[in-house]
């Protein structure tokens, strides 16, 4: 998958290199995981893989295990991009409350297959071993989630207050991590008709319960 948020490479020959260097990494990082997990490859595969040294892996990452949570982070990031771009032009809209624009959060996600597009995340995070670096990018993914979404709502929503938009972004972050933890419970992992149906169900009650309280 190539990431459209990791914008255009530097007009510098020097950057532009540093740049082509880190998006072959972060690459080759993501297939390395897939094949073998999160932590089932080193750096001299990794820098074999991208086409660089072991000295280039480390001016970028700390570890191959890093390099590959980049990978997952930016997964994520594009993800939420793409929903969040499925959104109405504030701009042609009048006046929105909280429940209007939730409302169509909730008709932007359940357009984007999200089980599909995070399964490898999702396959990554029940087979990887407590670490140091797992324990930062769960939090830093989350929080880079979070962030996403409440600059989206504070654009359509700017009489809110910053502490209410947070609670309601991380609300609705963390409801979906829920969901999503639910739907490994019930499937594990295994990606067909049924599991569809699981998610859609799971997907369809939490929405159900978080606009509750979004006068939705």
């Amino acid at each position: 998958m190539n990431f459209s948020c990791q914008g255009e490479a530097p007009k510098d020959k020097r950057g532009a290199l540093k740049w082509h260097n880190r998006r072959a990494i972060v690459m080759a990082a993501g297939e390395l995981a897939d094949l073998h997990g999160i932590q089932g490859f080193s750096v001299d595969d990794l820098a074999k893989k991208a086409g660089v040294s072991r000295r280039t892996i480390f001016n970028h990452f700390s570890s191959a295990e890093d390099a590959g949570y980049e990978y997952l982070s930016e997964l994520v990031s594009h993800l939420i991009g793409a929903i969040l771009a499925e959104l109405p032009d504030p701009s042609e809209l009048g006046d929105q409350t909280l429940g209007s624009v939730y409302r169509d959060l909730c008709t932007a996600m359940r357009a984007h297959s999200l089980v599909e597009a995070l399964r490898p995340l999702l396959i990554q995070a029940t087979e990887v071993k407590e670490s140091p670096t797992a324990a930062l990018w769960s939090f830093r993914v989350t929080n880079t989630a979070t962030e996403q979404l409440e600059h989206v709502l504070r654009e359509r929503l700017p009489e809110h207050s910053q502490l209410e938009l947070q609670l309601v972004a991380t609300s609705i972050i963390n409801s979906m991590a829920v969901c999503m933890d639910a739907w490994l419970l019930r499937t594990g992992g295994e990606l067909n008709d049924q599991a569809r149906s699981e998610w859609n169900e799971l997907l369809t009650e939490t929405l159900k319960i978080l606009g509750r309280g979004f006068n939705t």
